[in-house]
């Protein structure tokens, strides 16, 4: 201790009597400029978020700009985690600083690129990291971010769109969800990454977030509608597929979703990219596919997170579905269903049983009971034990898992299934889930995924994933490119599934193309060969720079994911890192990194990292337990000992500092003397600290430093005193006094209370106990059903009111309140929900008998028909969340068609239409 006083005393030439008491130095420090060593740095969420999206057919760029500002009196090393949707090829990275010094990304191994940041950060140069924690989440850290200063980091990142329910969507993430932590399963990247998303992510609520989206497509746009937002839309005169759509709202609490509908979704197009200065070419083929579904005999077993985090207009969401699901299954089905969450509960516990009118209602009885209070979200057990059990005998099993996705040891998840030949089909619910989690799983078994937001209608979704698991998919896909000495092509092809996007790259050496080239695509559906070829358009896109080769980019993401995700796999990390520098898109090896080369030193009133080295081990950073690094061996000479204070006298200097230490018994509190030393602090910002010049000259003392101590000092004793005027016990009168004004309610609030929103989502992460449904009570009754859901209204549906109890509901839950009327065959019989929900009774079935068969028939076919043309004529714009249904009504019908033939109704068809005329024109229907 002795010895580092006189180390002070002698280089900084300034009396540091303080030195004996270092715990009080390092709780009053205001000194600041990074976090060393294993330190974390300081969490700076955005200000705004904009971003800029180009989609042309089902390909999207995007400029993501994030602008943040430094509120704290000291430099600091600013760190934010957000996310991306998996699957994104980030190509670039640039910093633009309010000062106007931009610096630019550039791709390097991972471990390479933190050391060049770090060495950047120690001495004092401006330099930012981009880096991925996951599949789907990224943290960008700043270096030397000065107090008040304004920073803006753009990166740009294309990706290809899914289509869900025939719509092209586009989804632009706000934030990372808090995200369950098991006591075991997670690799040593997923605890760093979970660490990262719970010290840096936020949902920002002040923060604007907008973006411009341009879609562009040759076939046509027929609208772009969000579930989300409002959306203004401008559409090109001259340009029908052409549109403009924008959105701004205020906070990250909610993604951005745009359903894009095309007029022709399912052309098949070849798409050409040169990169003029690589002299090569890459091609894309993409197309949604459209076939004959072949049938297949299913086992479906429903995975439902009732985890905390779902509590809400979740839970709701997924028990809504999930009573779609169960009407729309196939007669001849299996099926059980499993609740997870830290626990997990099966409803069958001896495996999947046949589907029946028995366990239909037993099973709609267990979802109604069903909440989210089932603690964390451990999905890898549950999903273990239901692959551990044999399939029923002559069925293909299908999982179906409805989460919100916020798991954090999803690797072992992915590899779960990896080995497993089982497809799942995974549906992420809500803003904040992992992408990663329920691609990943759909990806890796063959399956498929989608998404849908808090408030947004899932019956469809599911209706669609289920047609899907209930017929075969192309499977054995091969694609055959032009005959050219091909560098490199995908060799891991996805199966085809129906209605659902399918692309493939290859790279080449620019050459010409043969005339008619084409390329060939092969693929088996059960026991048919299919064929099929696409012709290779003649001209192509040039590019010149990097950052505009986006299919180059999108082959090189496609090909590192291809690799890596392999069983085992196929590339080392050294090759992921070739590939990953060479096309520069960032993987999980690499890293983005910009740092200032020419050295630009840091702004006013900033002290210089490296110029500071000297006080650090003597003084300890702001938040106590953050700690500087060591102090180094060497000091920098300097040859204008004035230059740091922009050649004014160092000792007119001081005596302004001095001054400043006369005011603190002339306030009568803590923002009055703050308020009194703004022309002090406009003078000792000046101040940067500077070594002893190399000749042994003359070193200026450090009044700055010390004026900088005091200024932090009393900028902590300020935030002290407004804590303490919010204690109960501190009087009255004094409360005025230490809070400057501010009453005891804005205090506690300064003091850093959490958004309502963050602080629910870690709540609902707490682990609590497993409460077992009553699994005996009743299914709740349609109508009761229909009223619950009626608070729920999803975005975009229109309420109406329905014919009893002038209750208002909203049009999607009087649609399932009819639907959970349906018995297993899909067929309807008289009942008092029914006629309250549409009017239909015995008098109307009885009429329509009469005159149109002149006697009796079975209520129950006319009960059935006339649901049908309910259907059609009140919920056409629904069709397919009803559609499963529908079929297996019209199945039912043509089974029982001895009674019903006949009266001039000779087909299915012809009942149906008759119904609807009959139903539009009666007044008891509806």
């Amino acid at each position: 201790q002795v010895g580092r006083e006189l180390f002070c005393r002698s280089v900084l030439q300034l009396p540091i009597p303080s030195l004996s008491r270092p715990r009080q130095l390092r709780a009053m420090s205001g000194l600041i400029v990074t976090r060393d060593g294993g330190a974390p740095a300081e969490r700076v969420p955005p200000k705004s978020v904009h971003v800029d999206v180009d989609v042309v057919e089902r390909i999207a760029r995007h400029r993501l700009a994030q602008t943040f500002v430094n509120t704290s009196p000291s430099c600091v090393e600013a760190a934010y985690v957000f996310p991306l949707l998996d699957g994104a090829a980030i190509s670039a990275l640039r910093v633009l600083f309010s000062s106007g010094k931009e610096i630019l990304g550039e791709v390097r191994e991972r471990a390479a690129a933190e050391a060049a940041f770090n060495d950047a950060m120690s001495r004092g140069l401006r330099t930012a990291m981009l880096r991925e924690e996951s599949g789907d989440v990224f943290r960008t850290s700043i270096g030397n971010l000065g107090p008040g200063e304004e920073v803006e980091v753009s990166l740009e990142y294309c990706l290809e769109l899914p289509v869900i329910d025939q719509a092209v969507r586009l989804t632009i993430p706000s934030h990372v969800a808090p995200r369950y932590c098991p006591s075991d399963g997670m690799t040593a990247a997923e605890v760093c990454s979970q660490a990262a998303i719970s010290g840096y992510s936020s949902t920002a609520p002040g923060a604007a977030f907008a973006a411009k989206v341009e879609v562009n497509m040759a076939g046509g746009v027929c609208s772009v509608e969000s579930p989300t937002h409002a959306v203004a839309l401008t559409r090109h005169a001259a340009e029908s597929g052409k549109i403009l759509a924008e959105v701004q709202c205020s906070g990250l609490q909610c993604d951005i979703v745009l359903a894009i509908f095309p007029r022709e979704l399912f052309r098949p197009v070849v798409t050409r990219e040169v990169h003029i200065a690589r002299g090569t070419e890459a091609l894309m083929l993409s197309f949604v596919p459209r076939f004959d579904a072949v049938p297949q005999r299913i086992e479906a077993v429903f995975l439902l997170d009732c985890s905390g985090s779902m509590g809400g207009q979740r839970i709701e969401q997924a028990k809504r579905a999930t009573q779609i699901f169960l009407r729309s299954l196939p007669t001849d089905c299996f099926f059980n269903i499993v609740l997870f969450g830290s626990d997990y509960k099966i409803l069958y516990r001896h495996g999947s049983v046949a589907y029946s009118q028995v366990s239909l209602q037993e099973a709609t009885a267990y979802v109604d009971n069903i909440s989210a209070d089932m603690g964390g979200t451990n999905i890898l057990d549950p999903l273990s034990s239901t692959l551990a059990q044999p399939p029923i005998t002559g069925t293909q099993r299908q999982i179906f898992v409805l989460t919100d996705g916020q798991v954090s040891n999803q690797q072992a998840v992915i590899d779960l299934v990896r080995v497993h030949r089982c497809r799942i089909f995974s549906i992420g619910i809500g803003s904040g889930v992992s992408t990663a989690l329920v691609n990943g799983v759909a990806r890796a078994s063959e399956g498929c995924a989608a998404f849908v937001q808090d408030r947004e209608g899932l019956e469809a979704v599911c209706v669609d994933m289920l047609r899907k698991a209930s017929s075969c998919s192309i499977a054995d896909v091969t694609v055959s490119w032009p005959v050219v000495p091909a560098l490199r092509s995908q060799t891991r092809l996805q199966p085809m599934l129906a209605g659902e996007g399918f692309s493939a790259f290859t790279l080449f050496p620019h050459s010409p193309l043969p005339e008619g080239a084409v390329v060939k695509v092969t693929g088996d559906l059960g026991t048919r060969r299919l064929e099929f070829e696409v012709p290779v358009p003649p001209s192509w896109s040039a590019v010149d720079s990097g950052s505009e080769a986006i299919l180059h980019h999108m082959f090189a993401r496609r090909l590192l994911a291809e690799m890596q995700e392999a069983d085992p796999p196929t590339m080392s990390p050294s090759d992921a890192v070739q590939l990953s520098v060479a096309y520069s898109v960032l993987c999980a090896h690499t890293a983005f990194v910009a740092m200032d080369r020419h050295g630009t030193e840091m702004p006013t009133g900033v002290v210089k990292a490296s110029d500071l080295a000297a006080l650090r081990g003597l003084f300890t950073w702001p938040m106590g337990s953050r700690h500087g690094a060591k102090m180094p061996t060497g000091l920098a000479p300097c040859r204008d000992p004035y230059s740091a204070w922009g050649g004014r006298n160092p000792f007119l200097l001081m005596r302004a500092a001095g001054t400043r230490n006369s005011l603190e018994g002339q306030c009568s509190n803590i923002d009055d003397l703050v308020a009194k030393t703004t022309m002090l602090r406009s003078i000792s910002t000046e101040f940067r600290v500077v070594s002893r010049p190399a000749d042994g000259s003359h070193l200026p003392s450090v009044a700055g430093v010390r004026s900088a101590i005091v200024e932090g000092a009393l900028g902590m004793l300020r935030r002290v005193a407004r804590v303490a005027a919010a204690l109960p016990f501190i009087p009255v009168s004094l409360r005025a006094s230490l809070g400057g004004g501010h009453s005891t309610r804005a205090a506690t609030v300064a003091v850093g209370a959490l958004p309502q929103q963050e602080r629910q989502q870690q709540q609902q992460q707490a682990h609590g106990s497993v409460t077992d449904p009553e699994i005996g009570r009743e299914a709740a009754s349609p109508l009761a059903a229909m009223a619950s859901a009626s608070g729920q209204q999803p975005c975009g549906r229109a309420a109406v009111a329905i014919g009893t109890g002038g209750e208002s509901v909203s049009k999607l839950a009087r649609l399932e309140a009819l639907l959970r009327l349906a018995d297993f065959d899909g067929s309807f019989k008289h009942s008092p929900e029914l006629q309250a929900l549409i009017g239909l009774d015995m008098t109307w079935t009885s009429a329509w008998a009469q005159e149109q068969w002149g006697g009796a028939v079975s209520s129950q076919v006319l009960v059935t028909a006339g649901v049908l043309g309910h259907l059609a004529r009140q919920f056409a714009d629904d069709h397919a969340t009803w559609d499963l249904v529908a079929s297996k009504s019209k199945e039912w019908l043509r089974s029982r068609e001895s009674l019903w033939r006949g009266g001039g109704i000779d087909s299915v068809d012809e009942l149906l239409k008759v119904a609807g005329t009959r139903a539009r024109d009666s007044h008891s229907v509806g």
